[in-house]
C-alpha cells in the first residue's frame, strides 16, 4: 500500500497557518488588510491578553455577500485574482486567499459581514478551521472578525508568545505601520479598556505621522520627494543630526504596502554615507509608487518581502531622493566633521578635572579600587577569568603610563611589556558590575533634570519600559506619568552626561525588545544598559580618564572579557617585542 497521501485541509491550513500567523500581531495585520482591500473609512481593532485571548477587528467596508462567506474560509479561495497573469499586476495588499482559513484553523473564529444589498447580515462561527453554524444576524454595514483563544489547539506555538505587553507592543507596531500609510482611513486601537490610538481621517501623510509621532518629531525631519525611471518617491527623512544604533527606524511603504525590502535599506544608508557616525543608523520613512508589474509581492506568505524587477532603478531614486533632501539642509561644518572622525556616543567630552565626573560611578571602591595598579610580568591570562579579584602579586604602587590610539585603544606601559586595553569594552565591564549592584542591592540615584523630557515611543518600546521599569528606575532613571505614546522622563543615571531627546533610553529598550525573553534576565539587562552608556570607540580619553578606567577596571570581579564575551585587554610582552625586532 502507497504512503503517500493528500492532506486533509484543516491540517493544510495548520500548515499555512505557520507561515501567515506567527503572533497576534501577524493576526492583526491580516485583518486589517482586509478591511483595506474592501474599501474601508474606518477600521477599530480590540485586543485582550495583547491579543493572545481575544482580537477584533471591525470596518465600514464593502462586507461580504452571505453566498461567499463560507467559501471566504477555504484556502486560496480569493476575490482578488483569478488567473497566474493577474499576479503580475497586484492592486491589493491581500491576494493569496490564505489568511482567514489559517487564522480559523489555530483559533475560535466568528465572522459577521453585511452588504449594501441586503438588511441583514450573515454570521459564520468557526472552530478550529470547521464551520460549525452559519445564519443571518442583524448588523450594520461591514464585517466584523473576532478571533479568540489564538494557538488553544497548537500549546506549543502558544507557549512560545510573549507577555500581554510585550504581544500588544507587536499589534501597537503592525498598526501604526500601516496607518501610517493610510492617512484617510479613521483607525482606533483599544487594549485592555484603554485607547491607545484615536486616528481621525487625514487629507495628508504629514498630517498622519504628526498624530502618530508628534509634531516636534515630524518638523524635525526633512521632506523628500522625487521621481525617475518610473519610481516616485515622496516621504520624510531625518538630517544627519539624528541617528540611531538600529535601522528599525528605516520604514517603507511601496503601493500602500508596508516592506521589507534590502535593496531600499541599502540605497538609503548609501543616501547618508559620510554623514553619519560610524555604526549608527538613519530615520527615514519613505513613500514609493512603482508600476505592480515591476514588483513581485508574492515572496513570502506574510507578504512584507518584495523584489523589484528593476532594483538598480529603485536604487538610485531613493538614494538620489535622500541625497537631494539632505544636501538642500545645510549641515554644520562641525557634524560633517564629527561623521568624519568618528567621534560618537551619548558623552560630552570634558576638562581633565571632570574625569571622574565623567567615568565614575557612586559606588564606595574595594580594596582593591583604592590602589592604583599596575601589572607585573606574570602572564594576564594565567589568572582565571572567574577570580574574584586582581591577586596581590601583580598590584603594585607604580603608576603606568597611558596613551590612546585611533580614539580607541589605551596602551599601558607595565613592567614586563605592554598593555593593550579596548576602551569601550573595559568601560563596558566596569559599568556592567555596577549596574548589576544596583538592581540587585542598592538602587543607584539619578541625577534629575532640570526639565523633564518628553520621550516618544513605539508600541514595542512601551511594552519593554513596562516590564523593565523596576530595573530602569533602579538604575537612576525617573519617570512621571505614561501618556500613550509618551513617557516622561524627569531623571536619569549619574553616568548620562547628555540625555538629549532620550535616544539612550531608546536604544535600551529596543536592545531589550530584540532579546528573546520580554522581561531582560538581569545579566542581560545589565550588559545591554552598560554597552548603551559606555565609553564608546572614538571618544577621546585624557590621560587622567585612562588611569582612571584602569583602575576601575581592575576593580571588577573579571577584569580580563566585557558582558558579551569579548576581550578588555590583550598583553604583549617584552620577550615578544625583543623577538619581532631581533633583539633576542
Amino acid at each position: 500500500m502507497g504512503r503517500i497521501r493528500v492532506l486533509s485541509d484543516n491540517v493544510a491550513n495548520r500548515i499555512a497557518a505557520g507561515e501567515v500567523v506567527e503572533r497576534p500581531a501577524s493576526v492583526v495585520k491580516e485583518l486589517i488588510e482586509n478591511s483595506i482591500d474592501a474599501d474601508a473609512s474606518r477600521i477599530g481593532i480590540i485586543v485582550e491578553s495583547g491579543g493572545k485571548d481575544l482580537i477584533v477587528v471591525t470596518d465600514n467596508g464593502l462586507g461580504i455577500c452571505p453566498e461567499d462567506i463560507e467559501l471566504s474560509l477555504k484556502r486560496h479561495a480569493t476575490s482578488k485574482i483569478s488567473d497566474a497573469d493577474d499576479l503580475h499586476h497586484i492592486g491589493t495588499l491581500g491576494f493569496r486567499g490564505e489568511a482567514l482559513p489559517s487564522i480559523a484553523s489555530v483559533s475560535r473564529l466568528e465572522l459577521i459581514s453585511r452588504t449594501a444589498d441586503n438588511e441583514l447580515g450573515f454570521r459564520a462561527s468557526v472552530n478550529q478551521g470547521i464551520v460549525e453554524e452559519l445564519g443571518d444576524v442583524g448588523a450594520p454595514m461591514g464585517t466584523t472578525v473576532r478571533v479568540s483563544e489564538l494557538f488553544f489547539n497548537t500549546p506549543a506555538r502558544r507557549k512560545f508568545l510573549k507577555t500581554a505587553s510585550t504581544e500588544f507592543g507587536h499589534v501597537h507596531d503592525v498598526v501604526e505601520r500601516i496607518a501610517a500609510a493610510y492617512p484617510r482611513i479613521a483607525i482606533t486601537l483599544k487594549h485592555a479598556d484603554k485607547i491607545h490610538l484615536d486616528l481621525p481621517q487625514v487629507g495628508t501623510y504629514k498630517e498622519r505621522l504628526i498624530a502618530l509621532w508628534g509634531e516636534e518629531r515630524v518638523d524635525e525631519m526633512l521632506e523628500v520627494e522625487a521621481g525617475e525611471s518610473g519610481v516616485a518617491v515622496f516621504g520624510y527623512a531625518a538630517p544627519p543630526t539624528i541617528h540611531w544604533s538600529t535601522g528599525k527606524n528605516i520604514r517603507f511603504v511601496l503601493n500602500g504596502r508596508p516592506i521589507i525590502n534590502k535593496t531600499m535599506i541599502a540605497a538609503v544608508r548609501r543616501a547618508y554615507e559620510g554623514t553619519l557616525p560610524p555604526g549608527r543608523q538613519p530615520q527615514v520613512m519613505l513613500f514609493l509608487e512603482v508600476a505592480p508589474e515591476l514588483v513581485d509581492v508574492n515572496v513570502h506568505p506574510m507578504k512584507l518581502e518584495v523584489r523589484f524587477r528593476r532594483s538598480k532603478d529603485v536604487f538610485q531614486a531613493v538614494a538620489r531622493a535622500i541625497k537631494g533632501a539632505i544636501g538642500r539642509e545645510k549641515l554644520p561644518d562641525e557634524i560633517i566633521a564629527s561623521a568624519r572622525e568618528a567621534t560618537i556616543g551619548n558623552f560630552q567630552m570634558r576638562k581633565p578635572a571632570e574625569t571622574q565626573e565623567r567615568l565614575r560611578f557612586e559606588s564606595t571602591p574595594n580594596s582593591t579600587a583604592e590602589k592604583t595598579v599596575t601589572i607585573t610580568e606574570r602572564e594576564i591570562y594565567e589568572t582565571p577569568v572567574f577570580d574574584a579579584s586582581v591577586p596581590g602579586d601583580i598590584v603594585e604602587q607604580t603608576t603606568p603610563t597611558f596613551w590612546q590610539a585611533h580614539r580607541t585603544y589605551i596602551f599601558a606601559e607595565t613592567k614586563g611589556g605592554v598593555l593593550v586595553i579596548d576602551q569601550h569594552a573595559a568601560h563596558e565591564r566596569v559599568l556592567f558590575e555596577e549596574i548589576l549592584r544596583r538592581i540587585t542591592r542598592e538602587p543607584g540615584s539619578g541625577q534629575r533634570l532640570l526639565f523633564p523630557v518628553a520621550v516618544s515611543l513605539t508600541g514595542i518600546q512601551e511594552a519593554t519600559l513596562r516590564e523593565n521599569k523596576v530595573n530602569l528606575e533602579r538604575l537612576g532613571f525617573g519617570f512621571g506619568p505614561p501618556a500613550p505614546g509618551y513617557i516622561l522622563v524627569e531623571a536619569v543615571p549619574q553616568e548620562i552626561a547628555h540625555f538629549g531627546k532620550g535616544d539612550i533610553l531608546l536604544e535600551v529598550l529596543d536592545d531589550i525588545a530584540e532579546g528573546n525573553s520580554e522581561t531582560a534576565a538581569l545579566d542581560d539587562f545589565a550588559a545591554m544598559a552598560a554597552c548603551r552608556m559606555a565609553i564608546k570607540a572614538g571618544d577621546e580619553m585624557s590621560r587622567e580618564e585612562m588611569a582612571f578606567l584602569f583602575d576601575r577596571l581592575f576593580a571588577t570581579e573579571n577584569p580580563y572579557t566585557c558582558p558579551h564575551g569579548r576581550p578588555t585587554l590583550i598583553r604583549i610582552n617584552l620577550d615578544e617585542l625583543e623577538k619581532r625586532f631581533a633583539r633576542k
